[in-house]
């Protein structure tokens, strides 16, 4: 049952962000831009990812985390990760985008699918809820949080 609620939910997510695409701002289009190139700069593992996208007092927590972390962990744990894994394949589905003033926070989903050190594949749905915040003409993420959407 969870999963045929997750697939309903990023059917709808798929949909619903395919025609909100059309109608967003310039800010909103700027926001996504970012989100996406990020996700392009962590898959390419180039060291572009989180350093250049992060404000300084970023927040983050997500599901597999047992606290909020700060920048110095989200750098740590992704050169990490980019020494142990390989990013293979990824999918973004947006499904909201607020902006209001110089903040904007973005729902989105993504598929994805990773191999490890052994060689062994895994592939993971989240949602994501990011809040974004305007530094200098940039974007940059302030507060980072997922949740699992895959099957126990």
């Amino acid at each position: 049952m969870k999963r045929i609620l997750a697939a309903t939910a990023c059917a709808a997510a798929i949909g619903f962000g395919s025609a909100l695409a059309g109608d967003w701002s310039e800010d909103q289009t700027a926001v996504w831009d970012t989100i996406k190139q990020s996700w392009k700069d962590e898959a390419a593992e180039n060291g572009k990812w989180p350093a250049q996208y992060v404000h300084d007092d970023v927040v983050s927590w997500g599901a597999d985390w047992p606290m909020p972390r700060g920048k110095d962990s989200m750098l740590k744990w992704s050169r990490f990760f980019n020494s142990s894994n390989e990013f293979l394949e990824y999918e973004l589905m947006p499904a909201k985008i607020i902006v209001a003033g110089d903040t904007a926070v973005a729902h989105y989903a993504v598929v994805s699918v990773t191999e490890d050190h052994e060689q062994d594949r895994s592939r993971n749905s989240e949602g994501l809820i990011e809040v974004l915040v305007r530094d200098g003409g940039d974007w940059k993420f302030l507060s980072l949080t997922s949740f699992d959407m895959d099957d126990d």
